[in-house]
């Protein structure tokens, strides 16, 4: 029996705090990989150790919570057979689901009436956010000036719509020049750690299986969506995407929904923004066609760095490192001259990620050096 079930739709923090705003420290509460022990000693009595009446005894308990995770940790069949498992050796006062696949919600079908659902509430684009975004990439990004007010003026023009279509953004231009870092800027003003989405790091069948669902056990596309922290979602490097895949994000573009073999997600009012290495829109246009590029909302460009803006990453950089140092090895790193060859030699670095890669590299093969090597015998 389970008396009452809450649905909650969203991101892990957002969820541990629902619970803890919904549960009393004096309740039993358990945690639903208790509930799965039960179910298979009930199903191999021989093998648990536990006596038939103990089985068979029915656990009174406040509540009990299933976090995203636990899905995946369990056989199909558990997820089918949900609302049996749970009950089997147990009488529920609420049940607690985080992002349920569909098998668990068609389960518990017979609860509806005794079903709410909750979601994350995500802070959605609007005027008033305007100035705080650009505050933000202002600070945390040098250079780009131009893309910056491009950014700003696309998602002003996005407040002025009427439907809960997400703003979709396009930034294009050669790699390591800010693309990734300012889509994190721009999540930070929504209050939430970006979700990156990484496609250059999938083959075709691991892509398809994470784009369209498979086994409940494995990671998707939807299932990451739905566990977002902020209404801001990173599809990097999204020139990688097979265009066989494209017909799967049509009606994400066009009206924020997103359903796999698993879930369903709703991202109306989102900002979804996508990078690649195109040089110019009409490369943009040709290798994504007509269907996908008609549905860009806006497409901004980056350009490379000049030396003197090098040179200022080069120092925030230098800075950020050395506050990880204890007293003696900043005074120690100091007294190089890593700092002033990198400002330098900027000119021999296009790409921004490896020259903070060189940077921190240089910096810690001193430290080994004169702390670690120096006294070692040979």
């Amino acid at each position: 029996m389970i008396d009452s079930i809450k649905i909650f739709n969203g991101s892990k923090k957002d969820f541990e705090k629902f619970v803890a705003d919904n549960i009393d420290d004096n309740e039993y509460t358990i945690p639903f990989m208790d509930l799965i022990q039960h179910y298979n000693a009930r199903l191999r009595p021989s093998e648990s150790g536990t006596s038939e009446n103990q089985l068979s005894e029915k656990i009174i308990v406040d509540n009990c919570i299933v976090r995203a995770d636990d899905y995946g940790s369990v056989l199909e069949h558990a997820l089918a057979n949900f609302a049996g498992v749970v009950t089997l050796n147990h009488d529920i006062g609420t049940l607690f689901l985080q992002n349920p696949p569909k098998k668990v919600k068609d389960s518990l079908e017979r609860y509806a009436d005794s079903t709410e659902c909750f979601n994350s509430e995500y802070l959605n684009l609007n005027r008033n956010y305007l100035r705080n975004i650009y505050l933000n990439i202002e600070k945390d990004i040098l250079g780009q000036e131009l893309c910056k007010k491009q950014i700003i003026s696309s998602l002003y023009r996005m407040t002025t719509k009427n439907d809960n279509k997400p703003a979709v953004l396009l930034m294009y231009g050669p790699s390591g020049v800010g693309k990734t870092e300012m889509a994190k800027s721009i999540s930070k003003s929504f209050g939430g750690e970006l979700l990156r989405i990484q496609f250059s790091m999938m083959q075709t069948n691991e892509a398809y299986n994470y784009i369209f669902g498979a086994e409940h056990s494995k990671g998707s596309l939807a299932r990451d969506m739905l566990g977002r922290e902020s209404n801001v979602i990173l599809f990097d490097e999204f020139d990688k995407v097979n265009p066989l895949f494209y017909n799967a994000f049509y009606e994400l573009f066009d009206e924020g929904k997103f359903v796999d073999i698993n879930y369903e997600v709703n991202l109306s009012d989102a900002i979804i923004i996508c990078t690649c290495n195109f040089s110019n829109i009409e490369e943009i246009a040709k290798n994504m066609g007509p269907a996908m590029f008609s549905r860009i909302g806006s497409c901004i460009e980056f350009f490379g760095l000049n030396n003197e803006q090098k040179g200022q990453i080069v120092e925030k950089w230098y800075d950020s490192i050395l506050k990880t140092l204890n007293p003696e090895e900043i005074q120690f790193i100091k007294n190089t001259d890593i700092l002033e060859w990198f400002k330098e030699n900027t000119d021999r670095y296009e790409n921004i990620r490896i020259l903070k890669t060189k940077l921190e590299n240089a910096i810690f093969n001193k430290l080994t050096e004169e702390f670690v090597l120096k006294n070692v015998k040979r």
